[in-house]
């Protein structure tokens, strides 16, 4: 008995990965366009940094920034920078929960809590109040713990439940309370994102 796969079919199944990539690239582009023409849009900021030899988080070495936390309220944000991040000034945000804690999201924890001294370690920091109803906030808060186990992903979009990253996790906590912390419209939030804001005031910030 001949068991020799037809030729044919080898060739179709060698074709048809690439032609399912493009078709999936063509529906994301085609339903999501005004990301694509946006300039500003993270995908770009990536795309540069990459450009430049910039990979990730940055220089991950410890900085011991001395930044104040004093008088942080529940729901406000904490932006961590390394130099050379891939996609902008800031590595790393985080949200204010209370009692010296923040709810955040990294590779080696999903969606987790821990204490906000961590954030000494980077070389800028940047403390960031939304400027909503002190009740909105403690919801939105409540919202972002409702997080916590989730998977995370680098490159998490922001529709979908399943996978998360540190920016998403305090985005998708304020949208789902009213607030619109990405007014670009992005497939993507980066931490820089919150800085441009028009719902959010600093509170101070340390860059060294």
């Amino acid at each position: 008995m001949n068991t020799k796969p037809k030729r044919g079919r080898n060739k179709f199944g060698l074709l048809l990965f690439p032609l399912l990539v493009l078709l999936f690239s063509a529906l994301l582009v085609s339903s999501n366009r005004p990301v694509f023409e946006n300039q500003e849009a993270v995908m770009y900021a990536y795309i540069d940094s990459a450009a430049r030899g910039n990979f990730g988080y940055g220089n991950t070495m410890k900085y011991a920034n001395d930044i104040s936390f004093a008088g942080l309220e529940a729901g406000d944000i904490i932006l961590g920078g390394y130099p050379d991040c891939a996609y902008g000034r800031f590595s790393h945000v985080a949200m204010y929960s209370g009692n010296g804690q923040v709810i955040e999201a990294f590779a080696d924890y999903g969606v987790h809590i821990r204490p906000i001294d961590h954030f000494r370690d980077y070389k800028e920091v940047c403390l960031l109040r939304v400027e909503a109803d002190p009740e909105v906030k403690k919801q939105a808060v409540e919202y972002a713990r409702s997080f916590q186990g989730k998977m995370f992903f680098a490159l998490a979009f922001k529709p979908g439940d399943r996978i998360w990253n540190c920016s998403k996790v305090i985005w998708k906590a304020y949208n789902e309370q009213g607030i619109e912390l990405d007014e670009s419209e992005d497939l993507w939030i980066s931490p820089d994102t919150f800085c441009d804001s028009s719902h959010v005031s600093i509170i101070r910030e340390k860059g060294i």
